[in-house]
């Protein structure tokens, strides 16, 4: 079956790639500019509706013109500009739904950019989808050191000479074309199941950035073939089952994490 071959194949090759991008998100503090992204997205693909054109194409050009603007406050003002980032999130989200309302939308396609469908994707959307997984893998082997400075320290990449705007632009790109990929894959208000729980699980286990990374794709995989699988057996969406597999697996890893301290205090004291 292709929808199944092809759901199967993004699930696995984003669960490789996608928490590099949750762990950007997280190392960074983007998480604010994550939302606002997501909801560029969102915006992106109701006018997709609109038109009739494929949403991933018209979400991933309104996440990257988010994601220049979100570049330049973020880097000014360390992410702490809320009220723009605000602004974003509030402006894309009431046009979308004027969209939705004007166009006459129907509720389950509009349903399906929130919630997302990943047994709908096309072919382009597989391809497109092993690209940008490429792409976050190719930045990160190409750059690893550069990124590594970046990520712990901004200022100090700076002053060793680490191209770090490039660098950092670099990430917000990559971070805005995986929300625009997410979101056909678990919709717009799920985006968090592909990047940032596998990152958070990840932060649990490993102590390193290339421990993180490793781990990260780890968890990833797992919880995107483990949601798949769940969601055959007891006949539910995909995307809410890798929220849960994922939300399982990031309370595990603490509570792993938890007892490992406190039998390390123990037998200290």
């Amino acid at each position: 079956m292709p929808f199944f071959y092809r759901a199967f194949m993004v699930l696995l090759v984003t669960g490789l790639s996608f928490p590099v991008l949750g762990t950007f998100i997280l190392n960074l503090e983007l998480v604010p500019a994550r939302f606002a992204v997501m909801h560029a997205a969102l915006l992106g693909g109701a006018v997709a509706l609109l038109l009739g054109v494929n949403p991933l194409f018209t979400a991933i050009a309104a996440s990257v013109l988010a994601g220049i603007v979100i570049a330049v406050i973020s880097w000014q003002r360390k992410v702490s500009a809320g009220g723009s980032l605000g602004l974003i999130m509030t402006f894309c989200l009431g046009v979308a739904f004027i969209i939705f309302y004007k166009s006459n939308v129907h509720a389950i396609t509009a349903f399906n950019l929130f919630w997302g469908n990943i047994l709908a994707l096309t072919a382009t959307d597989t391809i497109l989808a092993f690209i940008i997984s490429g792409i976050i893998i190719l930045f990160l082997l190409g750059a690893y050191k550069e990124i590594h400075i970046v990520l712990y320290d901004r200022d100090l990449a700076l002053a060793v000479g680490v191209r770090a705007k490039l660098i950092y632009g670099g990430i917000m790109l990559l971070v805005c074309l995986g929300v625009a990929v997410a979101m056909s894959i678990t919709g717009a208000l799920l985006v968090d199941a592909v990047t940032i729980l596998p990152a958070l699980a990840a932060r649990e286990m490993g102590k390193t950035f290339k421990s993180l990374i490793a781990w990260g794709a780890i968890f990833g995989i797992f919880m995107n073939m483990g949601g798949f699988a769940l969601s055959f057996v007891l006949d539910l969406p995909v995307s809410p089952a890798i929220i849960v597999t994922g939300a399982v697996a990031v309370f595990l890893t603490r509570f792993i994490t938890m007892t490992k301290e406190r039998n390390y205090t123990k037998n200290k004291s």
